[in-house]
């Protein structure tokens, strides 16, 4: 089962292969703070919104600072090729594995407000069904005890202070070992993927949307819906993690709920009316951090610049 809310680089076989690189890490909601912990920044009160059009493709305003599942496997790529040749260095080889399967939401909007599409529910329930990472489980690459070293510039056994003097096969292992040479040919000293401010921007406003009054009375809207259909569910969230749904496979119950969740929030309008609300929250918190986003934007467009020429050049 997937989380309703999500970044593109989490989720995915591409955050998986991210091994080292902890900032591109932040699984589930990719809205979560450094320390892992929900920001406390406080969001503004959105006005009344104008509701977004069924038939749009939506992509919400902190899209544009984030990385998609492209870009963060560009990343990913990039990084591998980097760790390899800081290895070579010192006679050590590094296999790069080549991409898996794509896993998870589909985009950065899929499920981030539960489930929209009746074929898929209609299959799949609230399952992500061949997207699911639980079928497609990836064996962790077993590396010797001096690639262990090199890789992440500890000494097993020993303080801090013996890593600065570390050495394989007579050359000195960098600060961080090849994990943190690797961060810093993309990013230099700076996070590598999504900055913070980003990340918290993208949990703050979701959650501040749930509670706004034009999308809490779309869920009273919803819940009533779904009571006409039988079931009970305060909002969509409680429906997508009721406990009879979290098995391996989709029951007879969850399709037929899951079912009448995307009926419902078609007839109520849900999905726009939640979309609108939280544009609206997401623009103003930008313009409220304008510094921040401006130099969001910049680092991760240096940040795939510099993916391109390691790709390019390898």
């Amino acid at each position: 089962m997937s989380s309703a809310v999500h970044q593109r680089s989490t989720g995915s076989s591409a955050g998986v292969r991210l091994a080292g690189l902890a900032a591109l890490m932040c699984l589930a909601l990719a809205g979560c703070s450094p320390s892992g912990e929900p920001a406390t920044e406080a969001v503004p009160t959105t006005q009344s919104p104008s509701a977004l059009p069924a038939s749009a493709d939506p992509h919400l305003p902190i899209e544009t600072y984030l990385f998609s599942e492209a870009e963060t496997e560009k990343l990913a790529r990039a990084g591998a090729v980097l760790r390899k040749a800081c290895l070579q260095r010192f006679g050590l080889d590094y296999a790069i594995s080549p991409a898996g399967p794509s896993t998870g939401p589909r985009t950065f909007m899929d499920r981030r407000y539960g489930v929209t599409d009746l074929a898929e529910v209609a299959a799949n329930g609230y399952h992500l069904g061949d997207r699911d990472p639980r079928t497609h489980p990836v064996d962790p690459t077993q590396f010797s005890a001096e690639q262990q070293q090199v890789l992440t510039g500890h000494l097993p056994g020993k303080t801090g202070a013996d890593d600065t003097k570390l050495e394989v096969n007579g050359v000195p292992v960098p600060p961080g070992g090849c994990y943190e040479e690797a961060k810093r040919g993309l990013a230099g000293s700076g996070e590598l993927g999504p900055s913070s401010a980003a990340q918290q921007a993208n949990y703050q406003t979701f959650k501040a949307s749930m509670s706004a009054a034009q999308v809490t009375q779309a869920f009273e809207a919803w819940s009533g819906c779904m009571k006409n259909k039988g079931y009970s569910y305060p909002n969509p969230m409680d429906a997508i993690s009721d406990h009879r749904f979290l098995g391996d496979s989709p029951t007879p119950l969850e399709l037929q709920v899951a079912t009448a969740d995307v009926t419902c929030k078609q007839q109520v309008g849900l999905i726009d009316t939640w979309f609108a609300v939280e544009a609206s929250l997401q623009k103003e918190l930008i313009a409220r951090q304008q510094a921040d986003f401006t130099a969001a934007l910049a680092a991760k467009t240096e940040e795939l610049a510099k993916a391109d020429a390691v790709l390019r050049d390898q």
